[in-house]
Protein backbone atom coordinates (compact mmCIF):
# COMPACT_ATOMS: atom_id res chain seq x y z
CA UNK A 1 0.00 0.00 0.00
CA UNK A 2 3.04 2.65 0.88
CA UNK A 3 4.59 1.94 -2.52
CA UNK A 4 1.08 2.38 -4.22
CA UNK A 5 0.76 5.46 -2.31
CA UNK A 6 4.15 6.66 -3.17
CA UNK A 7 3.82 6.19 -6.56
CA UNK A 8 0.48 7.71 -6.73
CA UNK A 9 2.06 11.00 -5.23
CA UNK A 10 5.06 10.79 -7.68
CA UNK A 11 2.56 10.66 -10.77
CA UNK A 12 0.77 13.92 -9.35
CA UNK A 13 4.20 15.33 -9.03
CA UNK A 14 5.00 14.63 -12.39
CA UNK A 15 1.45 15.59 -13.59
CA UNK A 16 1.74 19.22 -11.99
CA UNK A 17 5.07 19.63 -12.99
CA UNK A 18 3.97 18.94 -16.98
CA UNK A 19 0.75 21.27 -16.20
CA UNK A 20 3.65 24.04 -15.50
CA UNK A 21 5.39 23.38 -18.78
CA UNK A 22 2.11 23.69 -20.94
CA UNK A 23 1.21 26.89 -18.91
CA UNK A 24 4.77 28.60 -19.43
CA UNK A 25 5.05 27.58 -23.42
CA UNK A 26 1.10 28.20 -23.37
CA UNK A 27 2.38 31.65 -22.26
CA UNK A 28 4.80 32.26 -25.22
CA UNK A 29 2.38 31.15 -27.86
CA UNK A 30 -0.52 33.61 -27.08
CA UNK A 31 1.59 36.45 -27.30
CA UNK A 32 3.09 35.25 -30.68
CA UNK A 33 -0.60 34.67 -31.48
CA UNK A 34 -1.76 38.19 -30.25
CA UNK A 35 1.56 39.88 -32.03
CA UNK A 36 0.26 37.93 -35.50
CA UNK A 37 -3.71 39.10 -35.12
CA UNK A 38 -2.22 42.59 -34.73
CA UNK A 39 -0.65 42.46 -37.76
CA UNK A 40 -3.01 40.89 -39.88
CA UNK A 41 -5.98 43.30 -38.65
CA UNK A 42 -3.16 46.27 -39.16
CA UNK A 43 -2.47 44.81 -43.06
CA UNK A 44 -7.05 44.19 -43.19
CA UNK A 45 -6.70 48.04 -42.32
CA UNK A 46 -4.06 49.40 -43.92
CA UNK A 47 -4.91 47.79 -47.46
CA UNK A 48 -9.55 46.93 -47.38
CA UNK A 49 -10.64 49.29 -44.01
CA UNK A 50 -12.06 46.08 -43.26
CA UNK A 51 -14.72 46.67 -39.97
CA UNK A 52 -12.96 44.30 -37.45
CA UNK A 53 -16.08 42.29 -36.99
CA UNK A 54 -15.92 41.56 -40.26
CA UNK A 55 -11.95 40.80 -39.79
CA UNK A 56 -13.00 38.16 -37.16
CA UNK A 57 -15.51 36.09 -39.27
CA UNK A 58 -12.60 35.91 -41.91
CA UNK A 59 -10.01 35.13 -39.69
CA UNK A 60 -8.17 31.55 -40.35
CA UNK A 61 -9.37 29.57 -37.14
CA UNK A 62 -5.55 28.73 -36.94
CA UNK A 63 -4.63 32.48 -36.05
CA UNK A 64 -7.47 32.20 -34.17
CA UNK A 65 -6.61 29.16 -32.08
CA UNK A 66 -2.85 30.23 -31.47
CA UNK A 67 -5.07 33.48 -29.96
CA UNK A 68 -6.79 31.00 -27.58
CA UNK A 69 -10.33 31.75 -29.31
CA UNK A 70 -13.09 29.45 -30.05
CA UNK A 71 -14.93 29.40 -33.58
CA UNK A 72 -17.94 32.19 -33.72
CA UNK A 73 -15.57 34.43 -31.70
CA UNK A 74 -17.28 37.87 -31.89
CA UNK A 75 -15.25 40.21 -30.69
CA UNK A 76 -11.48 41.49 -29.61
CA UNK A 77 -12.58 41.92 -26.03
CA UNK A 78 -14.20 38.08 -26.07
CA UNK A 79 -11.31 36.92 -27.92
CA UNK A 80 -8.55 38.65 -24.87
CA UNK A 81 -11.19 37.37 -22.25
CA UNK A 82 -10.95 33.95 -23.25
CA UNK A 83 -6.78 33.54 -23.14
CA UNK A 84 -6.38 36.22 -19.62
CA UNK A 85 -5.21 33.44 -17.72
CA UNK A 86 -2.21 32.87 -19.73
CA UNK A 87 -1.03 37.09 -19.88
CA UNK A 88 1.06 38.70 -17.64
CA UNK A 89 -0.74 41.57 -16.33
CA UNK A 90 1.48 43.92 -18.67
CA UNK A 91 0.57 41.93 -20.96
CA UNK A 92 -3.22 41.96 -20.83
CA UNK A 93 -3.01 45.90 -19.97
CA UNK A 94 -1.19 46.49 -23.29
CA UNK A 95 -3.86 43.83 -25.27
CA UNK A 96 -6.95 45.22 -23.96
CA UNK A 97 -5.29 49.00 -24.26
CA UNK A 98 -5.33 47.83 -28.14
CA UNK A 99 -8.82 46.37 -27.90
CA UNK A 100 -10.80 49.49 -26.43
CA UNK A 101 -8.86 51.65 -28.90
CA UNK A 102 -8.92 49.87 -32.63
CA UNK A 103 -11.81 50.65 -35.03
CA UNK A 104 -12.58 53.74 -33.14
CA UNK A 105 -10.71 56.18 -34.91
CA UNK A 106 -10.05 56.94 -38.60
CA UNK A 107 -7.72 54.65 -40.68
CA UNK A 108 -3.93 56.69 -40.06
CA UNK A 109 -4.66 56.54 -36.26
CA UNK A 110 -5.63 53.30 -36.26
CA UNK A 111 -2.26 51.91 -38.02
CA UNK A 112 -0.29 53.92 -35.88
CA UNK A 113 -2.16 52.38 -32.88
CA UNK A 114 -1.41 48.97 -34.09
CA UNK A 115 2.35 49.98 -34.38
CA UNK A 116 2.75 50.92 -30.94
CA UNK A 117 0.85 48.14 -29.70
CA UNK A 118 3.12 46.08 -32.09
CA UNK A 119 6.35 47.58 -30.70
CA UNK A 120 5.35 47.65 -26.72
CA UNK A 121 3.97 43.97 -27.16
CA UNK A 122 7.01 42.49 -29.00
CA UNK A 123 9.79 42.99 -26.15
CA UNK A 124 7.30 41.89 -23.92
CA UNK A 125 7.18 38.57 -25.60
CA UNK A 126 10.95 38.58 -25.89
CA UNK A 127 10.92 39.15 -22.09
CA UNK A 128 8.65 35.86 -21.21
CA UNK A 129 10.43 33.90 -23.87
CA UNK A 130 13.74 34.65 -22.61
CA UNK A 131 12.31 33.53 -18.77
CA UNK A 132 10.83 30.82 -20.35
CA UNK A 133 13.50 27.94 -20.07
CA UNK A 134 14.38 28.99 -16.26
CA UNK A 135 10.78 28.84 -15.38
CA UNK A 136 10.56 25.37 -16.68
CA UNK A 137 13.16 24.03 -14.81
CA UNK A 138 12.13 25.35 -11.83
CA UNK A 139 8.58 24.29 -12.31
CA UNK A 140 10.13 20.70 -13.05
CA UNK A 141 12.45 20.75 -10.03
CA UNK A 142 10.36 21.54 -7.61
CA UNK A 143 7.33 19.34 -9.22
CA UNK A 144 9.12 16.35 -9.08
CA UNK A 145 10.86 17.18 -5.78
CA UNK A 146 8.45 17.93 -3.73
CA UNK A 147 6.42 14.91 -4.78
CA UNK A 148 9.39 12.75 -3.71
CA UNK A 149 9.90 14.59 -0.84
CA UNK A 150 6.11 13.78 0.28
CA UNK A 151 6.41 10.31 -0.40
CA UNK A 152 9.57 9.77 1.77
CA UNK A 153 8.04 11.73 4.46
CA UNK A 154 4.80 9.98 4.63
CA UNK A 155 6.94 6.47 3.86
Amino acid sequence: MKLLGSLMILLAGIGAALCAVHYERTRVRLLDGWIDLILFIRGQIDCYLTPIDEMLRSLDPELLRSCMGRAGCTSLSELLHQGRLYLSPEAYRLLSGFVREIGSSYREEQLRRCDYYLEAVHPLREKIAEEQPVRIRLSVTLGICLSIATAILLW
